[in-house]
């Protein structure tokens, strides 16, 4: 029986996102440690982990130091890809100057697989042997659904492939056009495991053909979206009979995770739409109004407007842009 724990992005950081309201570094070091000692209770062979290790392609020496230490707490060894934060301009080829190459250098447990066509790593023998493969990111993600299986064969009929991906599979068409369609994407490997998409979508076997995709979404919450408040935060354990060619996932929830309303503030967001809708609101008064014929000039409806209804000069100032846009734009 081989046993992997697969863990989303990290997007480990020395200060806070803009919306955490707790400490975002040290919340960081007790995930990770939590990883660990759920590593231990189930026996795993080995940690996955898709990219996106840190949330910049260069973090400050203390940081890297700080997080090095943890890692290396690590139980077994953590197998990643590269993730577009992890490097500059999405180029792979900037690895060889980036905080991930030197924690690497400075984490023995930690194995970052940089290309599709590195020769898969053996991890398991039996009647079906069980091969690790990943893609890092790149400007060749997900165009034409590429990215999800190795660009090198197993040659071996009865192989389990495990892949690791860092990219926009998702299962649900999104308002952007660069992503991959968990349904239709094809992949020689076996079980397919993705990040990138910190929302996630649990775990999903093909009906077609069987193959098991699994994105638990991240292992900590960057953004106070409503959907990010609600995302449980939980790891997938991974387990392969290598003898009977089974394989199947299942979820862990983070027992040191908080509700999102603990660690996420949402009065910024709140502040922001409620500004946009005032804009919107100001704007549509404006143009729409009638009160006095003899004001012929935009700017003196706007003045009588904005005392009427006492709006600020902020909001007053937005809503001219607005109409200057909107009357440029069919011609007036």
């Amino acid at each position: 029986m081989v046993k992997f724990l697969f863990v989303g992005d990290w997007h480990l950081r020395g200060n806070n996102p803009r919306n955490r309201t707790d400490d975002y570094p040290e919340t960081a070091k007790l995930k990770l440690r939590e990883v660990f000692k759920i590593a231990v209770d189930n026996a795993v062979d080995a940690i996955l982990q898709p990219g996106d290790i840190f949330d910049r392609p260069e973090v400050g020496i203390a940081v890297l130091l700080d997080f090095a230490k943890v890692l290396k707490e690590s139980p077994v060894d953590i197998y990643c890809t590269i993730g577009n934060h992890d490097i500059y301009g999405y180029n792979v080829d900037s690895y060889r100057r980036t905080s991930l190459q030197l924690l690497e250098y400075l984490v023995p447990q930690l194995h970052v697989i940089k290309s599709a066509s590195d020769n898969p790593i053996y991890m398991a023998k039996g009647r079906y042997k069980v091969y690790l493969t990943a893609t890092p990111y790149s400007k060749e993600m997900d165009i034409n659904g590429y990215g999800y299986g190795p660009d090198v064969d197993y040659h071996d009929p009865e192989a389990i492939g495990v892949h690791i991906a860092h990219g926009m599979l998702l299962d649900h068409k999104p308002p952007f056009d660069r992503y991959s369609d968990l349904y239709r994407v094809d992949t020689k490997a076996t079980v397919i495991l993705t990040g990138h998409d910190h929302m996630g979508y649990g775990i999903y076997r093909r009906t077609a053909d069987g193959k098991l995709f699994v994105n638990p979404g991240s292992l900590l919450r960057m953004s106070a979206s409503v959907g990010e408040m609600a995302r449980p935060v939980q790891v997938a354990l991974i387990t392969i009979d290598e003898i009977k060619g089974t394989y199947d996932a299942e979820m862990v929830p983070l027992m040191t995770a908080k509700p999102g309303e603990d660690v996420l503030d949402r009065s910024r967001i709140e502040a922001e739409k409620e500004r946009q809708y005032a804009m919107e609101n100001f704007s549509a008064l404006i143009q729409g109004h009638t009160g006095n014929k003899v004001l012929m000039d935009i700017n003196q409806i706007i003045d009588q407007v904005a005392a009427e209804e006492k709006y600020s000069p902020e909001v007053v100032q937005t809503a001219l842009q607005i109409i200057d846009s909107q009357r440029e734009a069919v011609g007036v």
